[in-house]
């Protein structure tokens, strides 16, 4: 049987090989095991001279990208360690895991980002650094959190240019809504930290009512915004919106 694995990774000599014999074996997914293993990604079709669509790398990041586990689950058990658990939601192409795990390197960071190719790519380039105190999980983050355990082991919660859809009509797919914030209440511990940062203006405001209504968070400022990321962890949406003047607005609650 051809799996996406076999017709994705072709095995191949460390010899040169023909590109026509190569072409044939990424087509039907089988190639003689010898010294080494080549992935496909955005660079190795270029240099094998095998075609790879954008098909097929869609379906790679789909099937490969990281998961949480199935049903209830811990988030102590996801990272190696016993420092402070941390989530990063909505990472992105990943700067801010990279930022925050140099800025805490005691803390366990849990990074979830909905986008399948995004999350795979992070995964990789953790593993090529070996970063032990980061893990990526794709998903939803609704759907992950509603399943994790336990109850107050968080203790910070960082929110990446969420919902970043501008018009009135998109505000039902917004992410950040009480189905979200309850479960982070669940999981947060006594005066753990939720950042918030967006470049949408009446989306910040949204959140900042938002926030006020529940009883599980205390907004840190009189209007409910901060001047800077107090996480020292930048989103590369963030450097990018700061290298280009674009205001940041940033808010930040502890829950109660």
């Amino acid at each position: 049987m051809v799996t996406l694995s076999s017709t994705i990774r072709i095995l191949i000599d460390s010899s040169p090989v023909h590109l026509d014999v190569c072409s044939l074996t990424y087509a039907i997914g089988t190639f003689p095991v010898k010294n080494r293993r080549a992935r496909f990604d955005h660079a190795a079709p270029h240099r094998y001279g095998a075609r790879v669509s954008d098909s097929d790398l869609r379906r790679l990041y789909r099937e490969e990208a990281p998961r949480a586990p199935e049903g209830r689950f811990s988030l102590e058990e996801l990272v190696e360690g016993s420092g402070p658990i941390e989530l990063d939601i909505g990472f992105g192409r990943g700067l801010s895991l990279f930022e925050r795990a140099a800025a805490s390197p005691e803390s366990r960071i849990i990074g979830i980002e909905v986008k399948t190719k995004l999350a795979y790519k992070a995964q990789e380039r953790l593993q090529k650094r070996g970063l032990q105190n980061v893990v990526v999980l794709c998903g939803d983050a609704r759907e992950i959190l509603k399943r994790a355990e336990p109850g107050g082991s968080v203790r910070r919660v960082a929110l990446h240019f969420p919902d970043p859809w501008w018009k009135k009509r998109h505000d039902k797919r917004r992410v950040i809504g009480e189905a979200l914030l309850t479960e982070l209440a669940r999981l947060m511990d006594s005066g753990g930290q939720l950042f918030i940062q967006t470049d949408v203006e009446h989306r910040a405001e949204q959140y900042v009512a938002q926030l006020r209504e529940m009883a599980a968070f205390t907004l840190l400022s009189d209007d409910g915004y901060v001047a800077a990321n107090p996480f020292e962890a930048r989103s590369n949406r963030e450097r990018r919106a700061l290298e280009d003047g674009l205001p940041v607005w940033r808010i930040l609650a502890t829950r109660s």
